[in-house]
């Protein structure tokens, strides 16, 4: 990984520094008149979703820029890291405005590493630039992403990452590497007739897994002997999962209409998507675990899972767009998947497991969008009609544009689809972690609506969602000897899950407090299998002022986070997923992070002092069940942008 790394690094700026002395990357920035000139800012370099969306880098100092500095690069205010950086997270909300209709691969601990071929941004930039991020790992390791991007002429766009994670961790046995991959470009023709956008990417994730705390009472006593976190006992050794991802990505769209009759928006299109993706998740053990935390295995060495999964995903439809009608989009897509497992399996009963789901199922969709004096709307649908996997979605949301500082949005969101994959077939050297429900599991149906509001003076978001044929991983009655163990099962009842999240900031000279407060509530008949904090907090208080002839903006402050408690799920390494428990409550304890940040030009550097609680002697912060939080660290960021 360290020399992949140091070579596209050097590949990186090598290209960097031949952009600025060759001809290979002509500047497409306007030629300027004679004493004219032209200055260029970030805003000028854009960044384009495969919807067309269009932002400018951001390279200021925010908070939400020091919130964004971690391997996900996205604000995790509803999450709670584990221990070592690469590790997962526990969720304390959940978002259900976007769903999709295919169920996933599962081994949700491992999501936040892996992109989605939306997220991957293209991008339109007068002159070549480079992207360097870099944050210091825990215990021993760090964080390194690197970035390249130019336009080889106006309609041609290339770009490269490569970001590197690896951590060794306080606790034994949590080592985490984590590694991605990405390549792509972007075409739009003279004419304005054709456009092609496309990506390769290819993701993994490989650390090992301790199963958490042998014996919590060891952390939570605070022993001098074991303030060295080394020290504590582990329920799992010699334990390895790895998950790994490769996509291809190509969408790409033809105009019929000539330039001359395009006046008003008016378009003829023919749009193509096509997405092939492989999925692989691997859980290897030297030996089984000798104090049945994951129960009896068929073999006691050399204990090796494996699954996997194929999707090729094509959409092929037309889209009519006129003034008055707006855009409207027709399409047919096919789906194919195949998802297995290591071969035909029969368990202790001599029930038949099939080791595969395979098909290919065909659908039907339509999007529609309309922009009218400040009102947006947009709305689709999408129906599987052939095939296995039938799924439905039907979504739409209504917004209203004041001016720049203030909108107001509100949608809903119908879906039906099956569980995910894991749910459906798993196959293990674990006796217990065996089973096909393909046949007798039933499609989850989840109904949304929602609405936001961003003014000037703060941001309110409500979420209102019911869940029927909700599952999850519930634990079984422990055999003797063993810990309970994971079935998934099927709540039929409904369940209501109410969001509320609001934002809001003060300021005063030079001084701000940043408030972000969610409040959450669940209805599910006393079932407990739903579970999340009522209350969630984060607040900011800090200082910002320029220095040294304004050459450095400086900002420094404190970040304070709290949470309720409530029976978090559990983190199951064998899955690498999450188990419903109800034995346990975590949270109720207070995080504050002390921050001092700095910009100089287009380079942010960012030093924090996390949990400084930690330094107070009470041991009673958890991420998840047996599974501690972060002790007091001092950790520095580095984001760096180059431009020519």
């Amino acid at each position: 990984m360290l020399r992949k790394l140091l070579f596209f690094l050097s590949f990186f700026f090598s290209i960097g520094l031949f952009a600025q002395d060759s001809i290979s990357f002509k500047s497409i920035r306007p030629k300027p008149k004679k004493k004219d000139s032209i200055t260029l800012t970030s805003r000028d370099y854009k960044r384009i979703s495969i919807f067309r969306d269009t932002t400018a880098v951001d390279t200021t100092l925010t908070l939400k820029a020091m919130y964004r500095q971690n391997p996900i690069r996205r604000d995790m205010f509803a999450y709670v890291p584990f221990q070592n950086m690469g590790q997962t997270y526990t969720s304390l909300a959940y978002d259900y405005r976007s769903v999709g209709i295919s169920p996933d691969f599962g081994m949700r601990g491992n999501r936040f590493y892996f992109s989605q071929a939306q997220q991957i941004p293209y991008f339109y930039l007068p002159t070549p630039m480079i992207e360097f991020s870099f944050k210091s790992g825990i215990s021993q390791g760090q964080m390194l992403q690197s970035f390249f991007s130019a336009n080889l002429t106006p309609e041609f766009n290339l770009f490269i990452r490569y970001n590197a994670l690896r951590s060794l961790g306080d606790y034994k046995n949590i080592l985490s590497s984590v590694g991605s991959f990405s390549a792509g470009f972007s075409y739009y023709s003279k004419n304005k007739k054709y456009l092609a956008m496309a990506h390769y990417a290819n993701e993994e994730v490989n650390r090992q897994e301790n199963g958490g705390l042998l014996y919590p009472e060891q952390f939570g006593q605070g022993d001098d002997q074991f303030r060295n976190r080394a020290r504590l006992d582990v329920a799992l050794s010699g334990v390895n999962s790895e998950e790994n991802l490769k996509r291809y990505f190509l969408q790409h769209q033809y105009n019929f209409l000539p330039a001359s009759h395009r006046e008003g928006g008016s378009e003829i299109l023919l749009k193509h998507q096509v997405e092939y993706q492989s999925r692989n998740y691997y859980h290897s053990q030297s030996e089984m675990a000798s104090n049945g935390v994951l129960g009896q295995s068929f073999t006691l060495k050399s204990l090796r899972d494996k699954h996997s999964l194929r999707e090729l995903t094509n959409r092929l439809g037309a889209e009519l767009s006129l003034p008055y009608l707006g855009k409207t989009f027709l399409y047919g897509k096919s789906y194919f998947y195949n998802y297995f497992a290591k071969g035909i399996f029969v368990d202790n009963n001599g029930n038949f497991i099939p080791h595969q789901i395979k098909n290919t199922d065909y659908g039907i969709g339509v999007q529609w969008k309309k922009n009218y004096k400040g009102f947006a709307i947009n709305a689709q649908g999408e129906q599987m009609i052939l095939g296995k996997l039938l799924g439905t979605e039907i979504a739409g949301d209504l917004s209203y544009t004041f001016d720049e500082k203030n909108k107001v949005i509100a949608g809903v969101n119908i879906t039906s689809k099956m569980p995910n994959f894991n749910f459906l077939l798993y196959q293990s050297d674990y006796k217990n972690y065996n089973w096909y429900h393909l046949d007798d599991f039933s499609k989850e149906n989840i109904q949304t609506i929602y609405g936001s509001a961003y003014t000037q003076w703060g941001n309110l978001s409500l979420d209102i969602t019911n869940i029927n044929n909700y599952t999850y991983f519930q634990l079984q009655p422990a055999s003797s000897g063993e810990k309970n163990q994971s079935k998934p099962a099927q709540y039929t009842g409904n369940i209501q899950y109410l969001k509320l999240v609001g934002e809001r900031e003060f300021r005063l000279g030079k001084w701000g407090l940043e408030n972000t407060l969610m409040y959450q509530q669940v209805l599910q008949d006393n079932a407990n299998v739903f579970n999340v904090p009522s209350l969630t907090t984060r607040n900011t208080l800090y200082f910002t002022t320029f220095m040294f002839k304004k050459a450095m903006f400086l900002q420094t402050g404190l970040t304070f986070k709290y949470f309720t408690n409530y029976y978090a799920y559990e983190y199951n390494p064998l899955l690498a997923d999450f188990q419903l428990q109800t034995q346990e409550k975590i949270g109720n304890y207070s995080v504050t992070d002390f921050f001092l940040n700095a910009k100089v030009r287009t380079m942010r550097i960012f030093f924090t002092v996390e949990h400084l609680e930690a330094l107070l002697g009470k041991y009673n912060y958890y991420a998840a069940p047996n599974q501690p939080y972060r002790d007091w660290k001092v950790r520095l960021g580095i984001i760096w942008y180059f431009f020519k």
